[in-house]
């Protein structure tokens, strides 16, 4: 396992009526649609009150950027008070959901994931300074670039969620 750098974070918070399945669908798509590979390591219902249950899913997804460097991005529902409704949304009627969500999205950027660079104090030197040399590059073509992704998700998210405008600032 090579070194993580923690590169974007974002939070989306929304209490309301939604389509949780659209909503599923849509984090699915758009991560293994920009060549991921996607993988749900954790699905957890259960039933928290009358109110309704709690749900939460992790979808995460890694890409194979280079032999050194490796993407990751993750985006983890969790929902209270989740009860399924029937009815008009969004001036069309079908199956939503009703309750809160918090969505965080996070972004990260490993260097030397096939661990080419551990097992002597020579490696490690020769590690360190081959991630000296190509950090401006590592900075400016993955990180940069895998911060903007998670971005444009949190962007699509609150498009599907009508909490904000078409337009935005990336």
């Amino acid at each position: 396992m090579g070194n993580k750098i923690p590169v974007g974070r974002a939070y989306i918070k929304y209490k309301g009526d939604y389509d949780f399945d659209g909503l599923y669908s849509l984090v699915w798509n758009w991560i293994s649609g920009r060549r991921y590979v996607t993988q749900e390591p954790k699905y957890k219902d259960k039933i928290d009150s009358p109110a309704g249950t709690e749900v939460e899913v992790d979808i995460v997804g890694q890409k194979k950027e280079t032999p050194y460097v490796k993407l990751w991005i993750k985006a983890a529902l969790h929902n209270w008070d989740f009860k399924e409704k029937e009815g008009m949304l969004h001036g069309e009627k079908k199956l939503y959901t009703g309750g809160r969500i918090q969505i965080t999205i996070t972004t990260d950027v490993e260097v030397d994931w096939q661990n080419n660079f551990t097992g002597s104090k020579f490696k490690e030197m020769a590690g360190k300074f081959y991630f000296w040399v190509m950090k401006k590059e590592i900075e400016t073509i993955n990180i940069d670039a895998q911060e903007y992704e998670a971005l444009k998700l949190e962007h699509e998210i609150k498009k599907f969620l009508k909490m904000e405008t078409d337009t935005h600032a990336y």
